[in-house]
């Protein structure tokens, strides 16, 4: 029995705008898959339906073969990074690394750059600093896969080696769906890649690939 989340036969129309046409797709746990596209696409759209949190005209979802409506209901199964920032501001950075379960010793030993602001009110902290904060708790939690939008962007340039190095460690762990406008980062980390392009979802080899499909020149 494969260990993957499978998503088939999604369709999400917006009045006359057909956004998603038909979509199938199949990310596994140990891989890295990456989802590109241009904005405007229906990237997020298909991460929200994937999550639960927009319904489509249809989709049929299976995890491990078995049926399932939301996979959000499945505890420990799934966790997800959108692309905005999502902690309630007046809690610290010491009680969110709790509140995802992980323990804060190992945690700060790994990266020990968030010890300086440990007891600071995660509203005061710099956009850099939150979004790397975000990134790396949704990585590290204890979930079977992990769903990341926009992981790249708004990190500082510092912090995006760290992000891919722990994306390729962590896979060990768990499945990651990532997408992100830095097609070069995405391309680096995926074990599989896709291009979400006319509302269809096609599968990626090479840069040949996103060239033929009109997403880089």
């Amino acid at each position: 029995m494969p260990n993957s989340i499978k998503i088939d036969s999604i369709f999400l129309n917006f009045g006359t705008q057909k956004v998603l046409r038909g979509v199938s797709f199949e990310f596994f746990k140990n891989k890295v898959t990456g989802i590109l596209g241009r904005n405007g696409c229906g990237k997020s759209c298909f991460l929200k339906i994937i999550t639960g949190q927009l319904k489509p005209a249809s989709k049929h979802l299976t995890y491990q073969d078995k049926l399932l409506q939301n996979l959000y209901k499945v505890p420990g199964l799934i966790n997800y990074l959108p692309q905005h920032e999502f902690h309630p501001k007046a809690i610290s950075s010491k009680k969110l690394i709790e509140f995802y379960g992980l323990d804060l010793d190992p945690f700060l030993s790994k990266y020990p750059f968030f010890e300086k602001n440990l007891t600071m009110k995660f509203g005061r902290l710099s956009g850099g600093e939150k979004r790397i904060l975000e990134v790396l708790l949704t990585l590290e939690a204890d979930t079977k896969f992990t769903i990341l939008d926009e992981p790249f962007s708004h990190v500082m340039p510092i912090h995006i080696q760290l992000v891919k190095d722990q994306i390729q460690e962590l896979k060990s762990k768990k499945g990651i769906l990532v997408t992100d406008h830095q097609y070069k980062n995405v391309m680096e980390i995926s074990d599989h890649l896709f291009l979400l392009n006319n509302g269809i979802l096609k599968k990626v080899e090479d840069k040949e690939d996103l060239a033929f499909n009109g997403y880089i020149h």
